[in-house]
């Protein structure tokens, strides 16, 4: 037999790193074994000393913009950020301009997707505006996302949604409400007052005691205090299914970084105190979240550094970075080495497809990733349209030298090797 492609050297398999020869054929992950023992192939790739071989990083939530919002970011900008960062599949929200809750939204959406994206994706819907469409919509779409303002319009769609993964914004509306009315003139600085960690822990009770037993998949998505994650957590306990995720800017940056750097830094949940930030860095580094997640979430720049609270978007990018930063605080021993799976594998499983790990039968998707040296996170060679981090500056010892998408050489040393369209729907029956 002879396959299309091996890949050689170091790479993380089952949770460690062993010298291994990955063959791909047809897509697909045919045999994995010594290197002695490859198969015959069509292309091999070595991965040299000092660089391991990842399978493709799979970020379950993402905010890729375009259409009315593509001077934000575009599907074809977007998914190069995540090549460069060793990711092959995205989860994209619905939060676009349009709004994303109707078959025909979403259908304009896939179409856009299909012509520019360079990884594969998936795409969440809305909580759709008319129920008797959600039949086709789960053609196409991987889950739900639910925001607060669909809160009370959620018992009533349940029964519709079973069977479904709800990826949920834990933001209690009625506390966001209250603390509105209690700050009439808001800075940058009441950020975390006007949307506190209590409204979080709020609502994942609401939502759990609203959900129960209605036969839905719940995600609790970036989670940004330590008893939230504990709420998740304690309903597993109950013979509860509900996931969760947290992201890297929750895990190592604190309120702090908003004094700092202004709207840089505005996101939604907001950056908590030193000591919640170290809390769920915890629980990332125990592995009591189920997933890591970017929030990428672009705007341009002079939106950010408007003056006016109101005026400035909540959000900034993050692709490109994410698994350089884990893999840095890996190679620090700050983290152990399976915290990988949560970039990789734990959300591929939430999100119901075969990828995220090399395993026999799963796609041929892996990431070469140089360790060593230092290199500083610098805002303006990204490629997203969006120009600024909250983690500038930052050392990193990890630099992703190659990409492979389906068994298809996709990136390699900064040279792109694929064309726009080349990401498909991984959407699975």
């Amino acid at each position: 037999m002879i396959v299309d492609l091996v890949v050689e050297g170091k790479a993380y398999i089952d949770g460690g790193l062993v010298e291994a020869a990955i063959a791909i054929d047809d897509g697909r992950i045919v045999s994995i074994s010594n290197p002695a023992n490859a198969p015959e192939s069509e292309e091999k790739r070595v991965a040299g000393s000092g660089s391991i071989i990842l399978p493709g990083m799979v970020d379950m939530h993402v905010h890729l913009r375009d259409l009315n919002q593509a001077y934000k970011e575009d599907w074809y900008t977007g998914t190069l950020s995540a090549l460069r960062g060793g990711i092959t599949l995205v989860a994209d929200m619905p939060n676009n301009d349009p709004y994303v809750a109707s078959l025909e939204d979403l259908r304009l959406k896939l179409e856009v997707a299909e012509e520019k994206a360079l990884v594969d994706f998936l795409l969440y819907c809305g909580l759709p505006r008319d129920p008797r469409e959600v039949p086709e919509i789960r053609r196409i779409a991987c889950g739900f996302k639910i925001y607060p303002e669909d809160y009370s319009r959620l018992p009533s769609l349940l029964e519709s949604l079973s069977g479904g993964l709800l990826v949920v914004h834990a933001e209690d509306p009625e506390i966001l409400e209250e603390r509105r009315k209690s700050v009439k003139d808001p800075r940058m600085a009441d950020h975390g007052i006007l949307r506190p960690g209590i409204a979080e822990v709020r609502a994942i009770e609401k939502i759990l005691n609203v959900a129960r037993g209605r036969g839905v998949k719940l995600h609790f998505t970036h989670l940004s205090t330590g008893d939230s994650i504990l709420k998740i957590a304690h309903s597993r306990l109950e013979n509860g299914n509900a996931t969760c995720d947290s992201t890297l800017h929750h895990a190592l940056l604190s309120s702090e970084a908003l004094e700092r750097l202004g709207g840089i830094a505005k996101v939604n949940p907001p950056l908590r105190s030193r000591s919640e930030a170290a809390k769920v860095f915890n629980a990332v580094k125990s592995m009591l979240v189920d997933a890591i997640a970017s929030d990428h979430a672009p705007h341009a720049l002079e939106e950010k550094l408007r003056e006016e609270y109101d005026e400035v978007p909540p959000g900034f990018p993050g692709l490109e970075i994410y698994l350089p930063i884990i893999l840095t605080l890996i190679l620090d021993g700050r983290l152990p080495l399976n915290v990988i799976n949560l970039y990789s594998r734990n959300p591929a499983k939430i999100l119901g497809v075969r990828r995220g790990a090399i395993s026999l039968g799963f796609d041929g998707d892996l990431a070469i990733v140089e360790l060593g040296g230092e290199w500083r996170i610098n805002a303006a060679d990204l490629a997203s349209k969006a120009k600024y981090t909250p983690f500038e500056g930052w050392a990193v010892k990890a630099r992703v030298a190659g990409v492979f998408i389906r068994g298809v050489p996709a990136y390699e040393d900064g040279e792109l090797l694929v064309s726009k369209g080349f990401g498909r729907n991984a959407r699975e029956p």
